[in-house]
């Protein structure tokens, strides 16, 4: 199982928020670069940045992203506000794997473009779920599309690498959502757990389910867990 702390860009800081709420923002680095460098050189398998402002649609840290990308030695997986084929083909310049969600939610043809074209391997769907139904639009938007309705529907796709948030989770420290991620895995696919994590006797309790990945966020910059305890225990 990768271990993938996450780096959330808001107003060029990196923050956390709670559920996906911006007035619930609490930075940590006033610079992404320096979280890059540290989980980095802990030895993170993967790093996920994601530029927030372009997640609400309120502004843009792309270039910072893209600075990450190019310096890293580590695969970057990126998300947020990428919601057109030129958005994700301009990241996937720079990065290992892109991260879709209300793309591939609303425009699966777009989607199915992007998978011939770049590979299924390069794209993650995102499935940011509240009771497993899927939310859009930086969570803003609920849809009554049900997580694992979507999750046949883009296995049959092609889609073999999905990121699943439990939007109650997010940023409160309470514990995986592991019976949805149970069921995500019982798919063939490669699945990401996010939201909830807050030591590393949740990281191992992840690990059992057998993702391909879990993702660090406010524990690891609240010190309930470092990079090497959670490699420790995978």
């Amino acid at each position: 199982m990768k271990i993938i702390p996450a780096i959330d860009i808001m107003d060029g800081s990196v923050v956390r928020l709670e559920k996906g709420d911006p007035t619930k923002a609490k930075i940590y680095y006033d610079s992404p670069q320096e979280p890059a460098r540290r989980w980095e050189d802990a030895g993170a398998d993967m790093l996920h940045i994601v530029d927030l402002d372009a997640t609400l649609e309120s502004g843009s840290n792309r270039s910072l992203a893209v600075e990450i990308a190019e310096n890293a030695k580590i695969p970057i997986q990126v998300a947020g506000g990428l919601r057109s084929a030129e958005s994700v083909l301009e990241m996937a310049a720079v990065a290992s794997r892109v991260v879709v969600g209300t793309l591939a939610l609303r425009n699966k043809d777009t989607l199915a473009r992007l998978l011939d074209e770049m590979g299924s391997e390069r794209i993650v769907v995102s499935l940011d779920h509240v009771g497993g139904h899927i939310a859009v639009r930086g969570w803003q938007e609920r849809t009554n599309i049900q997580m694992g309705d979507a999750l046949r529907d883009f296995t049959g796709m092609g889609v073999t690498e999905f990121l699943l948030t439990d939007i109650t989770r997010d940023g409160m420290l309470n514990g995986p959502d592991i019976k949805s991620l149970r069921a995500a895995c019982r798919f063939d696919a490669n699945v990401i757990a996010s939201g909830g994590i807050s030591n590393a006797e949740d990281v191992r309790q992840v690990g059992k389910v057998g993702p391909y990945g879990v993702i660090l966020g406010k524990a690891l910059y609240e010190g309930r867990i470092t990079i090497e305890e959670a490699l420790a225990v995978c």
